[in-house]
């Protein structure tokens, strides 16, 4: 009886290991993709972190101007954007700086870009 069940059970072999590729393929597919993902979030913090650093020194800019010049004192340059125009830095990423002035309060916005990303940094003084 063992040997009629055998002899009608021809080919079974192949589809079990076809199913196990199956499903072993399916588990490397899921992990790429999750490895993957996890590459472009990492990059998006990367070039996060540029355009924030680069914000960041257009805020350093503009307190080392204030400090050497006080040109930004008089209220004839309130609301100007774009103060020192469009600085690009060797990195890359470039920031741009804003001025407004509400008495007693003068307001810098600095903001960096990197590659399609922007982050700001505001000084109040």
């Amino acid at each position: 009886m063992k040997i009629k069940l055998l002899a009608n059970q021809s080919g079974s072999a192949l589809m079990l290991t076809l199913f196990i590729l199956s499903a072993v393929m399916l588990i490397v597919i899921g992990g790429a993709t999750t490895i993957a993902s996890g590459l472009k979030m990492g990059r998006n913090q990367a070039y996060s972190t540029r355009a924030y650093f680069a914000a960041e020194a257009g805020a350093e800019r503009a307190l080392y101007e204030v400090r050497q010049e006080s040109a930004f004192v008089d209220l004839e340059d309130v609301g100007e954007e774009n103060v020192f125009g469009t600085t690009t830095l060797s990195i890359g990423s470039e920031y741009t700086v804003n001025y407004d002035a509400f008495t007693p309060v003068i307001i810098f916005t600095s903001i960096g870009g990197f590659r399609g990303t922007q982050r700001s940094v505001e000084l109040n003084f």
